[in-house]
């Protein structure tokens, strides 16, 4: 999992939500303070890959106390989102358009953020100089391999931390740099990190697992939004907030990354693009059942959106309403198989979208 930058819009923009162009919706959300974005891709190519851009003093409303904790929550929300992504990719394996090597991990150094709030993360993550393990996928080949939460990363594949941000460019991301170094691992091929636990130099190896490359982007954000490019789904930390439970945080990331696989684009008529919406609920719907999250507890997270749109601002004719959105995902359910199925929605001879059939 990756944080982001705001250079997200390469080819469409696909959104989870109803919600006129150009307007973002903004409900309120009891989220950790956020400072920049956080990455799962490169921001050069529109969405990152794991590492944090922050930045954001103390504001009117917000105790000091409040302030101190956000590196933690932000945290909590990094592990949260790398789980799902983690389960989702591999539902989708042999759907997606790219494949890309994986080892269950999440990193962060404290470049990606302002120097204003080393000190702070520093104090409540122990974060210094070196990019640092930040979560773990349970029973991820890192995780089973022996890294630990807090370890430092010295060096990936045999190559320094330094010398791996010097080749790719990285700036401030360097913890975006060292993913993308294992993402690009042949394969079959072992990985080596070299890591420094309490003051002792330590080698594990590592062997990748080799699944769908998009990838979940946290978006440091109040509101409540999730949208797809080409490459990467992104979702906001608000979002994450008002998701009760991962199974509802999956229908979000599942119905995006079901945009990536069907290969949509933006453009065409309000029916052409309702259908989209529709072929993305539906294999949406499918890899979080595939991944292993219960389907009927991810679609109440819609009937809660509908629930705070009692004015109906929040309605594009781009989606169903809520409550038919609802509606078609509870019929579909009773017949959900795995792997999933894609139902892209193509041209006809006539020129009008229809859904392919199998």
């Amino acid at each position: 999992m990756r944080h982001k930058c705001k250079c997200i819009s390469p080819f469409w923009r696909e959104t989870f939500l109803p919600r006129p162009e150009g307007n973002r919706m903004a409900l309120n959300a009891d989220v950790a303070r956020g400072r920049g974005k956080v990455w799962l891709r490169r921001c050069a190519s529109g969405l990152a890959a794991l590492a944090l851009s922050t930045a954001i003093p103390v504001s009117a409303g917000e105790t000091s106390d409040e302030a101190v904790l956000w590196p933690t929550r932000l945290r909590a929300d990094m592990a949260r989102v790398a789980q799902v992504e983690w389960r989702l990719r591999d539902a989708a394996s042999g759907l997606c358009p790219g494949v890309a090597a994986d080892i269950g991990v999440v990193f962060d150094d404290r470049r990606a953020y302002r120097k204003a709030d080393w000190p702070v993360l520093a104090s409540t993550l122990g974060l210094a100089d070196r990019p640092v393990v930040a979560a773990l996928v349970p029973g991820g080949p890192a995780e089973r391999a022996g890294l630990v939460v807090g370890d430092e990363i010295e060096a990936v594949g045999g190559f320094s931390v330094d010398a791996i941000a010097e080749r790719r460019k990285a700036g401030p991301l360097v913890a975006e740099a060292l993913l993308e170094e294992i993402a690009t691992t042949s394969p079959e091929r072992l990985i080596e990190i070299t890591v420094r636990r309490q003051g002792t130099n330590l080698a594990v190896t590592i062997l990748p697992k080799r699944h769908c490359a998009a990838r979940l982007v946290l978006e440091v954000d109040r509101s409540i939004d999730a949208h797809s490019d080409a490459r990467n789904v992104s979702i906001s930390a608000g979002l994450v907030t008002l998701a009760q439970n991962d199974d509802e945080l999956a229908m979000v990331a599942g119905h995006e990354l079901a945009h990536i696989i069907h290969r949509d684009r933006r453009g065409g008529g309000i029916s052409k693009r309702r259908r989209m919406e529709d072929a993305a609920d539906s294999l949406g719907i499918g890899l979080i059942h595939c991944a292993g999250y219960n389907a009927a507890a991810g679609s109440v997270l819609l009937d809660r959106l509908r629930k705070r749109d009692w004015l109906g601002f929040l309605r594009a004719p781009t989606h169903r309403s809520f409550s038919k959105r609802v509606e078609r995902l509870q019929a579909e359910i009773p017949g959900l198989t795995c792997p999933a199925t894609p139902k892209p929605v193509v041209e006809n001879q006539k020129g009008s979208p229809s859904a392919q059939s199998d």
